[in-house]
């Protein structure tokens, strides 16, 4: 059985994201995994770790399962419980997405995008510009509409923008 892995982090993107992975899923026969990616900040070296280090990585897994499932719950009017599995993961955004997608052997990374444009991206990072330039299965980024736009047109129909 083929897999979709879609990045989602509770935004309106990621859920137009995961609304797309869901329809590719079910026309390919494929199981849909929801990847959640909490950010970390990288370490510097060994001898940045303190002594309470431990509790801190620890509140920060917690909270970390809390956003994770807030993320999965708004999603839940357009993905059935049960038709997902999901999947937490810490660190860099656009390299666990990629390492997530790699894990599951997915056929396909779905993620959303913000359309900030080229210049804002470059200035301040794009995780689906990242994404497409590591991962190394097709990625298909899902770009920012509104909900009525995206549930009125047939899929398949491109949109017109004015």
């Amino acid at each position: 059985m083929s897999t979709i892995a879609c990045g989602v982090d509770g935004s309106t993107q990621a859920r137009h994201a995961a609304i797309v992975a869901r329809s590719l899923a079910e026309r390919l026969g494929a199981r849909l995994v929801l990847v959640y990616v909490r950010p970390t900040p990288p370490l510097i070296g060994a001898d940045s770790v303190v002594a309470g280090a431990r509790t801190v990585c620890q509140r920060s897994a917690e909270l970390a399962r809390r956003e994770a499932q807030e993320a999965f719950e708004r999603l839940a009017p357009d993905i059935t419980p049960g038709h997902a599995d999901s999947e937490l993961r810490l660190g860099q955004p656009a390299a666990e997405l990629v390492a997530a997608a790699a894990d599951c052997d997915a056929e396909f990374l779905v993620v959303g995008t913000r359309g900030r444009g080229a210049w804002r991206s470059a200035a301040l990072g794009s995780v689906s510009v990242a994404v497409v330039h590591l991962a190394r299965c097709p990625v298909i980024v899902v770009p920012d509409r509104d909900d009525a736009e995206m549930h009125a047109r047939p899929h398949g129909t491109a949109a017109r923008r004015p």
